[in-house]
């Protein structure tokens, strides 16, 4: 949020409707308003299922299994390698490329139109992974 709103072009390409773990989405989506007003752009992959750890800071990438978020930075043990490599920062451009080509992006007004089952739905598992992240954090 920070960079995007210093005007850096922060894009996110996550997974759409397609998904093994539909709660794990709907309670991702509870971030999108705050970013989307803070100028990231997001984009949710169409066409299959997405599973793709990847990073592309202007040169600097990341490829792995770490999922960057609170569940897999807190309590996971997940890798990923980074690399500072011309031919590989190549790749990954045509990659996001092809892949943002083949997405849909979610706008602020898109999202605030988006209907009450959904909103409650996304409610409703952003509240659980809220609770239970929250009784993790005691236990440590």
């Amino acid at each position: 949020r920070k960079a995007a709103l210093r005007g850096v072009d922060v894009r996110l390409l996550l997974t759409g409707p397609r998904t093994d773990h539909p709660s794990v989405r709907y309670a991702g989506h509870r971030y999108y308003p705050r970013l989307l007003r803070a100028g990231v752009k997001i984009f949710e992959y169409r066409p299959r299922f997405l599973h793709l750890k990847m990073v592309l800071i202007d040169d600097w990438v990341s490829i792995g299994s770490c999922n960057f978020d609170h569940w897999n930075l807190r309590f996971n043990l997940e890798a990923n390698l980074e690399a500072i490599d011309p031919d590989l920062t190549r790749d990954v451009v045509a990659s996001f490329d092809k892949d943002f080509a083949q997405s849909t992006e979610i706008t602020l007004d898109a999202w605030k139109a988006r209907p009450l089952w959904r909103r409650v739905k996304q409610r409703l598992w952003g509240w659980i992974d809220r609770l239970v992240v929250n009784l993790l954090d005691r236990r440590n």
